[in-house]
């Protein structure tokens, strides 16, 4: 049997609007394939061994709450562009895009006010409409290595193209939950991570 594990960065702090059912829907999706899911809160003073994780996930929350986080995770840099330069995944919505700017990846963009919009789009990642909200205050300014076409120029640097994606990395600006309303997406990331588990276990028998 396969087995992920999933890191749920502060489900305590950043849990805006319902983000922990991106978790929910990526167990679900993942089950129906008899895959072993375990899912590991990973709390405010809690150390983070990237090693033990496939997949780590991170959703929106308030600012104050975005600045704790941040100087939190300024000390794992390396670590967490090791994490993915191993191709795992590591999946950041909502206002939780703001943190991660240190990596170096990519540039944050702030808005005069505050995006609020349902969105409608599509992906290279999976066939089928997307379907999100967008509550924030952050953007992302970059144009290479988009992830969404939107309906409407709500994406990064105020374009239709929306998010960032980084080997797996997947950041973007959409809640919802993201996954909890799109199947088609959360199939995807399901997809990929037995892939990338049975090539792993393949590897290192």
């Amino acid at each position: 049997m396969i087995t992920i594990n999933v890191g749920h960065l502060y489900p305590n702090e950043l849990n805006l609007y319902g983000e922990n059912g991106n978790i929910k829907a990526l167990k679900y999706a993942l089950e129906k394939y008899s895959v072993q899911v375990n899912v590991t809160n990973i709390n405010e003073s809690d150390p983070i061994d990237f090693n033990q994780y496939d997949f780590l996930y991170i959703g929106s929350g308030r600012p104050i709450f975005l600045r704790k986080a941040k100087e939190r995770l300024k000390i794992y840099k390396e670590e967490i562009l090791n994490y993915l330069n191993q191709d795992k995944f590591f999946l950041i919505t909502g206002n939780a895009l703001s943190i991660f700017d240190f990596l170096g990846l990519y540039e944050v963009l702030i808005p005069d006010s505050r995006i609020v919009a349902d969105i409608i789009g599509t992906s290279s990642l999976c066939n089928g409409m997307i379907r999100g909200f967008q509550n924030t205050e952050y953007l992302i300014k970059n144009l290479n290595n988009i992830i969404f076409n939107l309906d409407n120029p709500n994406g990064n640097d105020f374009s239709p193209f929306e998010g960032f994606k980084y080997h797996n990395l997947y950041v973007t600006s959409l809640i919802g939950p993201l996954l909890a309303r799109n199947p088609n997406l959360t199939e995807y990331f399901a997809k990929k991570l037995r892939e990338q588990k049975k090539t792993s276990n393949y590897l290192n028998y």
